[in-house]
């Protein structure tokens, strides 16, 4: 046995002088098991499979119904109209040479009147639908802008505020009724519907009344039978961009609309509630929706005045509550934590917004107007003694970082 061993170990030894030392080493490999939270991803449904059953709507329930007059199709055009879009594209090259070197010159009122003519109505539809003005109001049902309406606000002695399709107007600027005006036959009954769906404070499903009239002659307004007077726009503080639609319906006769007539200046929101959807109902056999235009309103000043001077009541604002961030349970020693960050980290927001506002008032002089901001604010070196933790707050204080955005006021 020990002649063996000895043989063996001069034989390896040789082996390795032979090699010159050299040691083939093979990697082993191994691979960590895939561990799948739930199904495996082939038999589980994606996002879009499970949003689908989520809104899942009936096909003969929620099938949308066209209330309105309809309007004619791009394939119903007649020989006439084709040879003359042939002919636009003929001098289409010449349109875009023209526009390349400054030198087209087009009517808008013209571009606008074909625009209404041919797709303007479906494009109408698709902004209403986009901010939701039909399900609010009609819940199924829709229907083609065919009456164009121009509805405006008096905004000084020379210039109007107009109301398109979802454009934004303070409060302010619609403090008084506005002017519309449409083209009609003046033996032809007209009613003006203004209303929001997001300004009732008491129901979520119904919508304060803000104009109604009735028994329009023509496009003569004024000579309408009045049956609620104008109420300015009131935009709750903090309740962000709210809808205001004009709804213009086309009578088949004169109808007697008492039922729905409110009190004279009615300063009451309960006896302004309303429901679009309820009014039609009532009255669809004899009125149809020919027409829409609305506006978005954000709170400002003037909001407190209609309250408190005209509606006699205390302004309600809303606020934002942010759901509390996720951070783990705070520790009385924390270890290899920055102290200053850490106790932020469990700071109530409200406190660090009410320290960044005493550091910003502090650098405010009324008598003076405010100071410009540094291009290069670090430039400026601090002392040695200052502590690391305070470089770093002065530092995002100069820079506007973090909790200390606010600090610069705006250019």
């Amino acid at each position: 046995m020990a002649v063996t061993a000895r043989v063996a170990c001069v034989a390896a030894r040789k082996a390795l002088l032979q090699g010159r030392g050299a040691i083939a080493v093979q990697p082993h490999r191994s691979r960590h098991k895939t561990i799948y939270r739930g199904k495996w991803p082939e038999e589980a449904r994606t996002f879009q499979q499970r949003l689908d059953e989520i809104n899942a709507k009936d096909p003969e329930l929620d099938r949308l119904v066209n209330i309105g007059f309809p309007v004619a199709s791009h394939a119903d055009s007649d020989v006439s109209e084709r040879k003359k879009q042939r002919e636009w594209v003929k001098s289409r090259g010449k349109l875009e040479y023209a526009a390349r070197h400054k030198e087209l010159r087009l009517d808008l009122g013209e571009v606008k009147a074909k625009w209404l003519e041919e797709v303007g109505p479906h494009h109408v539809r698709s902004i209403a639908e986009h901010y939701s003005v039909y399900s609010d109001l009609f819940g199924t049902a829709f229907f083609y802008n065919t009456m164009p309406m121009s509805v405006c606000y008096d905004y000084d002695d020379e210039f109007v505020t107009p109301v398109y399709y979802g454009n934004r107007i303070p409060p302010s600027e619609a403090a008084v009724p506005p002017f519309v005006d449409y083209e009609s036959d003046p033996d032809t009954l007209w009613t003006l519907v203004m209303s929001s769906p997001d300004a009732d404070l008491q129901h979520n499903d119904k919508e304060c009344l803000h104009w109604l009239v009735t028994n329009i002659p023509g496009s003569d307004v004024e000579s309408g039978e009045t049956l609620c007077d104008y109420l300015q726009p009131f935009p709750v503080r903090g309740a962000g961009y709210l809808r205001y639609i004009f709804l213009l319906y086309k009578q088949n006769k004169r109808i007697d609309f008492t039922s729905h007539k409110r009190s004279p200046n009615c300063k009451s929101l309960t006896e302004r509630t309303f429901s679009t959807l309820d009014f039609y109902r009532q009255h669809q056999d004899d009125i149809t929706p020919a027409s829409v235009c609305f506006f978005q309103s954000q709170w400002d000043s003037s909001v407190k005045s209609i309250f408190h001077d005209v509606l006699g009541m205390k302004e309600p604002s809303f606020e934002f509550i942010r759901p509390p961030n996720y951070h783990p349970k705070q520790k009385r020693y924390p270890i290899k934590q920055p102290f200053n960050l850490y106790l932020d980290r469990y700071r109530d927001a409200k406190d660090i917004q009410e320290e960044v506002l005493k550091e910003r008032l502090k650098r405010v002089d009324p008598f003076s107007p405010p100071a410009s901001t540094a291009a290069y604010p670090n430039i400026y070196r601090l002392p040695h003694s200052v502590p690391t933790w305070m470089r770093l707050r002065i530092k995002n204080m100069r820079l506007g970082k973090h909790q200390w955005k606010d600090m610069n006021p705006d250019p």
